[in-house]
């Protein structure tokens, strides 16, 4: 594997502090929520890893598509590469989620429209990499794989309405994204906190892409030159 450059160090540790603060932020600038009380700073998490686990899945998808129209191996490993981070974003949703159920409703479990659908979304995550266990030959791996996140990103529209469509114990949008930019319900203390929070799960999530797509990228390069396959030539190092 070559050598991490030193930009990608810099960058992890900024990352990091970045997280420090926002769980100081989060811990204990904020202050408890008139109606959720200390619960409110479960939310800095929760929302920050479920928007940002939608977002790594519909790049999975677009890279999907970009295999199903180019098939450049690099739109199949970058797919693979957002896959495995929405994966993990997603079990922290669910796991999340499941810690603030507990001492709301008194279980860890309830068949919540958004939870489920959040856990139906990593079992189908779960289901791509199946799919692309069972397939050896490697750009027929790629596009049935892309099918299925194509698939997958299609489940989304349905989570991010679930508040609205079905009963749920997940409060309807406190937010709205308009002309006049972002407006809340919510205390101004608490929209900060949370868009801060994103943006560091954002950040995060940038820190293992290009980690995971580096290594994609060097495994596909080994492969070749084992197996002498024709890879086009579209491999890059980063």
């Amino acid at each position: 594997m070559t050598k991490q450059p030193i930009w990608l160090n810099i960058y992890g540790f900024i990352v990091l502090a970045l997280f420090l603060l926002g769980m100081y932020l989060g811990l204990v600038v904020s202050p408890p929520d008139g109606n959720m009380g200390e619960l409110i700073r479960m939310i800095y998490a929760h929302v920050a890893v479920a928007w940002v686990g939608f977002l790594a899945v519909a790049l999975a998808a677009l890279h999907s598509m970009l295999f199903l129209w180019k098939g450049s191996f690099k739109d199949d490993i970058r797919a693979v590469a957002h896959a495995e981070i929405a994966l993990i974003f997603a079990s922290l949703t669910i796991t999340s989620g499941m810690l603030w159920s507990k001492p709301t409703l008194g279980v860890f479990w309830d068949w919540d429209a958004k939870l489920t659908l959040t856990a139906l979304l990593a079992s189908l995550l779960v289901g791509y990499f199946i799919v692309r266990g069972l397939i050896d030959d490697p750009e027929r791996r790629g596009r049935i794989s892309a099918v299925v996140m194509i698939i997958v990103m299609a489940s989304l529209p349905f989570n991010y309405m679930a508040a609205k469509w079905f009963r749920t114990l997940h409060p309807a949008k406190s937010y709205n994204v308009d002309a006049n930019g972002l407006s809340s319900t919510m205390s101004p203390i608490f929209v900060k906190i949370l868009l801060f929070n994103v943006v560091v799960a954002a950040l995060i999530y940038i820190y293992f892409f290009i980690q995971r797509n580096r290594i994609g990228q060097q495994e596909a390069e080994i492969f070749a030159k084992e197996t002498e396959l024709d890879v086009k030539g579209d491999f890059i190092h980063v």
